[in-house]
């Protein structure tokens, strides 16, 4: 009986439906939502700044073997 005065049971994911007002687990799901395509927006960010940081890595590297062989 402790243990459930500290941690109670479930209330969005049930299997009898949610316990939770209409009014209040709409806008839960929807910001639960929100901030997983916000999530996945800002890794694919992430994900092509790296592309691109290693790109101008692999140019620079490029560039200057070029212009090592190139006589002064």
């Amino acid at each position: 009986d402790w243990w459930n005065t500290l941690h109670q049971p479930a209330s969005v994911f049930r299997m009898g439906g949610s316990t939770i007002d209409p009014s209040m687990l709409w806008p839960l799901l929807v910001m639960a939502i929100g901030f997983t395509v916000l999530f996945f927006a800002l890794h694919l960010m992430a994900m092509r700044t790296e592309i691109h940081r290693r790109r101008v890595i692999a140019m620079r590297r490029v560039a200057a073997r070029q212009a090592e062989r190139q006589p002064a």
